[in-house]
């Protein structure tokens, strides 16, 4: 059994840009476990799968590919989940609602993490900066100190990836790129 996670991996510089910000929070607050995946936008949640099911997940994964072109992201400014989360938002656009619903829909139909599972249906698409560790009142001089920030990037989503925990780390173990076949005209 391992746990896969499915995700958008923003472009390095930015990925950096925000790993710093996470670190600058851990470092300053004593929080440490948002360090721990890599900046991410989770299309599909963490999941325990069996290694042997693996090379059929890639296969299932793969056709969603198809299904979409690639296209813009943005991440702007911070927001928060109760008492415990601050991230950045990354805006809903159909785009990308359409990919983590196709996702979705390989992991439903796969019987992989049901979909009568509590936060299956729920799309909020976000980097986290800081959680877990994070307690009411740490989460609240994180909160007041970065509600108001500004914070605006946008990238390219051309992929998006499987990633495998090793029991340390999260390690990238397919890419996949976003290439919607053109149609062909004839006439």
């Amino acid at each position: 059994m391992s746990l896969y996670l499915t995700a958008i991996l923003p472009p390095t510089p930015i990925a950096e840009e925000i790993d710093d910000i996470r670190k600058e929070i851990s470092e300053k607050y004593r929080v440490y476990k948002a360090l721990k995946p890599p900046v991410h936008v989770t299309l599909f949640r963490p999941v325990n799968i069996d290694d042997d099911i693996e090379k059929y997940l890639i296969q299932w994964l793969k056709p969603v590919c198809h299904l979409h072109n690639p296209f813009e992201q943005q991440l702007e400014n911070y927001d928060s989940f109760n008492n415990h989360t601050v991230y950045i938002r990354a805006p809903k656009s159909a785009l990308l609602q359409a990919l983590q619903k196709n996702i979705s829909a390989v992991f439903n139909k796969n019987k992989i993490d049901p979909p009568e599972v509590k936060g299956n249906t729920s799309f909020n698409p976000h980097v986290t900066v800081a959680y877990r560790d994070v307690s009411p009142e740490v989460f609240a001089g994180i909160w007041e100190e970065y509600k108001n920030k500004k914070f605006r990037r946008s990238f390219n989503v051309d992929k998006f990836t499987l990633l495998k925990h090793d029991g340390h780390r999260w390690n990238i173990l397919k890419e996949f790129p976003l290439q919607k076949p053109e149609i062909l005209q004839l006439f």
